[in-house]
């Protein structure tokens, strides 16, 4: 998370776009900059078991990090195609995430264009809990999670791609989690029948980002 900020505001500086990849040590929990964490998960039992817990700069609620790719995007406005006159598209800094899921041969949609969205849109402490409108649908259960900062023309995002999730783990740790969260949320190994390796993922997430923005990459 120390990362992500400082690439933040090093954009501010030198106004580089980057798109970084990355993943977890251990299993991690991140939680929204206005959040207090110790309402939301046993501290105490993080601390015994060595779960890391980590403050993001965004917003948001409780995340949690294990077998996943997350992912953070620093850059202008006009490099994803947001118009000046517009205050934040979610559709256009998404696309590439759309993109990501399609090349997959999966259906993905963001949340509003559901017939039931007014019935299912709720705001949850916990991330994977909550249903806004541009996260994204598969199949009718929501999958990942991404959070944005903004200051003047700077777009920053991160998120994470969920290949597996383990309740059961994730349930010694978090006081609310809802007993049918799984029934509403999904993960790339639970809509495919063949997961490819996260090499092959994180590649196509990569060429996605490129294709949806007309980025030309050079790697760090």
């Amino acid at each position: 998370m120390a990362l992500d900020e400082k690439i933040f505001h090093q954009y501010m500086i030198d106004g580089i776009p980057i798109f970084r990849v990355y993943g977890w040590d251990t299993p991690s929990f991140t939680y929204g900059v206005s959040q207090s964490p110790e309402n939301e998960i046993d501290m105490a039992r993080c601390g015994a078991d060595g779960i890391q817990i980590a403050k993001r700069m965004t917003g948001g609620g409780l995340l949690f990090h294990n077998d996943e790719i997350t992912y953070s995007l620093v850059c202008d406005k006009t490099d994803i195609g947001e118009p000046d006159n517009v205050f934040v598209s979610y559709r256009k800094i998404c696309a590439f995430l759309i993109s990501f899921y399609r090349s997959l041969g999966l259906k993905a949609s963001f949340a509003l264009e559901a017939e039931d969205f007014k019935d299912r849109c709720a705001p949850h402490e916990l991330c994977s809990a909550s249903r806004e409108k541009y996260d994204i649908i598969i199949n009718g259960r929501k999958i990942g999670g991404n959070a944005q900062k903004r200051k003047r023309r700077v777009v920053f995002q991160h998120g994470s791609i969920p290949l597996s999730i383990d309740w059961k783990f994730m349930r010694r740790y978090v006081r609310s989690l809802p007993r049918d969260i799984s029934s509403g949320v999904t993960t790339l190994a639970e809509e495919l029948k063949d997961l490819p390796g996260k090499d092959v993922l994180e590649q196509r997430l990569i060429d996605a980002v490129a294709r949806e923005f007309g980025a030309r990459f050079i790697e760090t």
